[in-house]
């Protein structure tokens, strides 16, 4: 029969949460089962929509300093999300 027992797991030590198994002369199989949390990736553009945005920019009436204001904040998201 199988019984669970639950604790914490760090840095190669045990941790019970509440009754610990009994201490027997033999060896005991151990099932660990891990919650791991992985961390979010940011949703990347696609090169189509940077340069689409890019093509929005010319013929609008701005100035070159809006354009190039505009161009600045592009390659920051695009540098950034290849530095992650």
């Amino acid at each position: 029969m199988l019984k669970s027992y639950e604790a914490i797991y760090r840095q190669g030590q045990l941790r019970w949460l509440h009754q610990a198994p009994p201490t027997v002369d033999q060896e005991l199989r151990v099932l660990v089962v891990a919650e791991i949390v992985e961390a979010k990736t940011p949703t990347k553009h696609h090169l189509h929509e940077v340069l689409q945005q890019a093509w929005g920019c010319l013929g609008t009436g701005k100035s070159l300093d809006d354009i190039d204001r505009e161009l600045q904040v592009m390659r920051h998201e695009w540098e950034r999300e290849w530095d992650q």
